[in-house]
């Protein structure tokens, strides 16, 4: 592993790849909400790091992240992706690219998850909840 990952490339990376596209659809917006929260970027940092992206520019920097950090985003990502067992096409391409950017090899992504899967589901918002954060994380 190389120098450690920083929260806003993290959410800069993802963001880049539920943009890629052109679609937003709600189950990207619960997880874009659900990364930011894990990150806990500063106020401002979602808005910031999305309008960029929409511009076509790349974001870097923010905090280092810990292991202990990376694995618990990792984890609450995939928690908030699998909840249903029904992993879009969108959904499984930034779990991919949130491997990639929290430099985790597939293999060891997959033993982060393993003791996921026989663990109860989590609650899961209605639409209308997430359009409601989403408007308020992003200003849209």
């Amino acid at each position: 592993m190389g120098s450690a990952p920083e929260t806003l490339t993290v959410f800069s990376a993802v963001v880049q790849t539920v943009l890629n596209d052109g679609v937003l659809t709600q189950e990207e917006k619960r997880l874009i909400i659900t990364i930011g929260r894990e990150l806990e970027l500063d106020d401002g940092d979602p808005v910031r790091v999305y309008n960029a992206v929409l511009e076509g520019e790349v974001i870097t920097g923010g905090r280092k992240l810990t292991r202990n950090e990376r694995v618990q985003v990792y984890r609450r990502s995939w928690r908030t992706v699998n909840f249903n067992d029904d992993e879009s096409t969108d959904e499984a391409a930034v779990m991919k690219r949130l491997r990639e950017v929290l430099d985790f090899s597939k293999e060891e992504a997959e033993g982060l998850v393993k003791p996921l899967r026989s663990t109860p589901d989590v609650p899961v918002e209605d639409e209308s909840s997430i359009s409601s954060r989403f408007r308020r994380m992003f200003g849209r």
